[in-house]
């Protein structure tokens, strides 16, 4: 069994998490600009109950982690306006990425670039793409804690390290800008929808290798994706700006009703669909092939010819279908989602934080979708002893009841599974272990260990004897559900 972390001293929210590629190491980023390890793995005597180790990069929030493919570098994406580089093998930051105005709100390293290539987006509206081979200029790094434990005496007795600042490589300035491309498809008589060109990039994600000179953005205004191809530096070298190959349509539910942002993005394990996580409650699932319709060489695989004109005049598909649940609530920008890739013994599965105080599954295998609902594999949250509570910020549900004022034109699937129990306040950020364990955090300061497993059924149904469901969650299915044989 698993359990949530706690550690000694002061608490601080966690805000994000992420998981190694080749090792059952967990990142959790908290408020304060912490991070902590904890170790996934059954195998590990101390469990999910401690810190396997602790230190401080940053002294404001982090909204973002991302390790390297190899797991010997860490990006972090802080409400310090910075994103830094660490060195793992340290906890040392060797590079910090310095050129936004606001919170950054995303970070992801390039598929396939040696994981020296790094885009970051944030609320000044812009994306920035990073080469760590970049030159830059080398300054001390201020405000940095070697540990969360002893950071004082570390302050006092060591001086400051040094880390490189590289230049940004190429930057998007205003990514969801509105533009005056997009007139020729707007009625005369209509107001532009958005005035502003400092609207939030909220998420950002790469599409697979063979097509990782591409990349989609997501904002706080509407549901429209926009794909770009990161090979258009010359435009800025030009003195022009950089226009995106196409943008995707918005679903009909919002033209007639309102527009709603997206909070988080992520491609499935083949990278055929796009999953968007939308604030009226929504999971819309995009295809990849189709984010530009018509003529598309630019997301054939290995192309190598940047388009060199034009780019907004071309449109995308609007989503396939969506995903919904009643306990599926988005009602901050912090929810996120992430997607387990098919291995093993494990299918391909969706995961999303929730204001509801729970995460939920959707199973994303299409060929079930227009079958009887299929129930994903039952999941178990390990017993976890919660952080010192604290009074935390209150969140309006202002999303609750939404879906039955959508008129919606796409499949909508309610095939998702929640997972009770397990936290008491809105859940944030997830993501998946490469064994296949779910990792969850919310505003209730703890982080949870989710494991499949037929405990899960025992706790549903053997009630409170014996204390066994004493700080314990489990996947809430159909009674149906537990009398099947296993």
């Amino acid at each position: 069994m698993c359990s949530s972390y706690a550690s000694e001293g002061s608490v601080a929210l966690p805000f994000c998490n992420a998981s190694c590629n080749t090792n059952s190491l967990v990142a959790v980023g908290d408020e304060e600009g912490g991070i902590r390890l904890l170790d996934s793995s059954m195998d590990e005597d101390a469990g999910f109950s401690g810190a396997y180790l602790g230190f401080r990069p940053h002294m404001n929030s982090i909204m973002d982690l991302e390790f390297s493919s190899d797991d010997m570098l860490l990006a972090t994406a802080s409400g310090d306006q910075t994103s830094l580089i660490i060195d793992m093998t340290t906890q040392r930051p060797i590079h910090c990425l310095s050129n936004h105005s606001s919170s950054v709100k995303r970070v992801q390293f390039q598929p396939a670039s040696n994981n020296k290539v790094l885009a970051t987006c944030s609320r000044d509206g812009n994306v920035n793409i990073w080469d760590l081979r970049c030159k830059g200029f080398e300054r001390p790094a201020l405000q940095v804690q070697c540990s969360l434990e002893s950071e004082t005496e570390n302050a006092a007795t060591t001086a400051p390290p040094k880390m490189l600042y590289p230049h940004v490589l190429n930057t998007i300035e205003g990514a969801h800008a509105y533009t005056t491309s997009h007139k020729s498809t707007m009625d005369k008589n209509d107001a532009p929808p958005i005035g502003r060109t400092d609207i939030t990039v909220t998420s950002l994600a790469f599409l697979s290798p063979g097509r990782e000179n591409l990349f989609v953005t997501a904002s706080e205004a509407s549901a429209s994706v926009r794909l770009w191809d990161l090979r258009t530096a010359h435009n800025n070298r030009r003195g022009r700006p950089v226009i995106p190959l196409s943008t995707t349509q918005e679903p009909e539910s919002h033209v007639k009703y309102r527009r709603f942002g997206l909070t988080s993005m992520a491609f499935g394990g083949d990278g055929s669909r796009l999953y968007t996580l939308c604030r009226d409650n929504t999971v819309y699932t995009y295809s990849t092939s189709h984010l530009i319709l018509g003529h598309a060489p630019e997301l054939s695989l290995h192309n190598n010819r940047p388009r060199r004109t034009g780019g907004s005049d071309k449109d995308g598909l609007g989503p396939l279908y969506g995903f919904r649940h009643p306990r599926l609530q988005i009602s901050s920008f912090y929810v996120k989602l992430a997607v387990r890739k098919a291995n093993h013994d494990h299918p391909e599965m969706l995961a999303t934080g929730s204001s509801d105080h729970c995460p939920i599954l959707f199973p994303t295998d299409e060929r079930y979708l227009n079958s009887p609902v299929k129930t994903p594999t039952e999941s178990l949250p390990s017993r976890t002893s919660l952080f010192t509570t604290r009074s935390g910020l209150r969140r309006t549900n202002s999303g609750i009841g939404l879906s039955g004022r959508l008129e919606d034109t796409i499949p909508i699937h309610q095939s998702g599974t929640p997972l009770i129990e397990g936290h008491q306040k809105e859940v944030t950020g997830l993501s998946w272990t490469p064994s296949g364990e779910l990792i969850t955090v919310s505003d209730d300061y703890s982080a949870r260990c989710w494991r499949e497993g037929s405990e899960a059924r025992e706790l549903r149904n053997g009630g409170e004897t014996e204390g066994k469901r004493w700080m314990c969650g489990w996947a809430d299915m159909k009674d149906s559900i537990d009398d099947e044989d296993e």
